[in-house]
This record gives structure tokens, sequence and C-alpha cells, in this order.
């Protein structure tokens, strides 16, 4: 999805920022999905080869059972190593894309820079596979002066039923009839025509 195709579809700036934003939302959360899953087969054929080539090199090497058996010991403890490896590797792909998202979805304008202020010592995943220890974090970098730059502004929320203000006098007779002059949308300029006029 390009910018110049919602442009064409005759959409303002803002609404094309906020279907950049949801389409952005989501191709990071396929990126993210991908990477898990990427690590993850990664890590499981690096695992199942070198089983492989160990149990043939054992096979080859060893034919006294008890070499076999302190081989076979040696092998379970270095494959519960690597094991963890993976799932250390995978964990931190998890949390690495989970607080991406998150930072994406606060409204971060750049994740980098973001991300390098969150501690990721305090991050853990519960059973569900959500990030703990991230709102708070967020929230932290959102008040804090020194950090809130990196995040959009959040925009003050517009008067709603503003009434209009009838400007008494004589009748700008370049004006519509049925319009009113409402300050809160009038220009400067049709302010100062507004008053000039009732001179």
């Amino acid at each position: 999805m390009k910018r110049e195709e919602l442009k064409g579809l005759e959409l303002s700036d803002e609404q094309i920022e906020k279907v950049m934003a949801l389409h952005g939302a989501d191709v990071n959360e396929l990126k993210g999905q991908v990477s898990q899953l990427t690590t993850e087969r990664d890590g499981l054929k690096q695992r199942a080869s070198e089983s492989d080539k160990q149990l043939n090199d054992l096979k080859s090497a060893h034919k006294d059972d008890k070499d076999f058996q302190a081989e076979i010991d040696k092998l379970k403890a270095d494959n519960k190593a690597k094991d963890d490896a993976v799932s250390k590797q995978l964990k931190e792909t998890k949390l690495n894309y989970q607080t991406e998202l998150a930072l994406v979805k606060a409204g971060a304008l750049n994740t980098k820079a973001a991300s390098a202020l969150i501690d990721k010592d305090k991050l853990n995943l519960d059973e569900k596979g959500n990030v703990t220890g991230l709102d708070e974090q967020l929230k932290a970098l959102k008040s804090d002066d020194s950090s809130k730059f990196l995040f959009k502004a959040e925009e003050a929320p517009k008067p709603q039923n503003t009434p209009p203000i009838t400007v008494s006098g004589n009748p700008n007779p370049n004006a519509n009839a049925n319009e009113t002059l409402n300050p809160a949308t009038a220009t400067y300029e049709e302010l100062a025509a507004s008053m000039a006029h009732e001179e």
C-alpha cells in the first residue's frame, strides 16, 4: 500500500496517516511472526543436523558400552545446553518483536531510538506470550520530558458543539445570510473583516 494510491482515492492527509499507521501495525506484526518462525526453524534445523552427526560419530567411534554410555550422557548435556540457547534466542526474538509492536502502537516516531531506552531485563513473557513490564516503561517514556519527543504528541480534544457567535451590527453584504461567524474556526482575516465591518 502506497500513499499515492490513497491520495488517488481522495483521502485527506490525516486519513492517509491513520490508514498507514494501521497498515504498518499489521505489517510489523506479520514481520514479527515471520522472524519468530524463521528463528525457530533455523534452530531446529541446526539441532537436527548436529544430532544426526553426533549419532553417526558415536556409532562409528565407540564399541564399548561404558564409553558409549558416557558419550550419550555428554551428548544429552550438550543437547540440553543447545535447547536452552535456542529457547533463549526465541524468547529474545519474541520480546523484541512484541516491544517494537507496542512502540508502534504507542506512536513512537523512531522505534529503534525508543527501544534503546527500554530496560529489556525487566521484560518477561507470560504464559500467553504477552510481554509483562512494558506498559509501565512506555508510560514513563511518554511522560518523561527527556524522551516524550520520541512519540507522537497526543492531540488535544477538539471542542464539540461550539455555539456560533453572531456578530451584532450591520451584516456583511459579502457574507451568506445563513452563515454565522464561529470564532473557534474563523481565520484571523475573517475575524478582522467582521470587526472592521461592524465599525
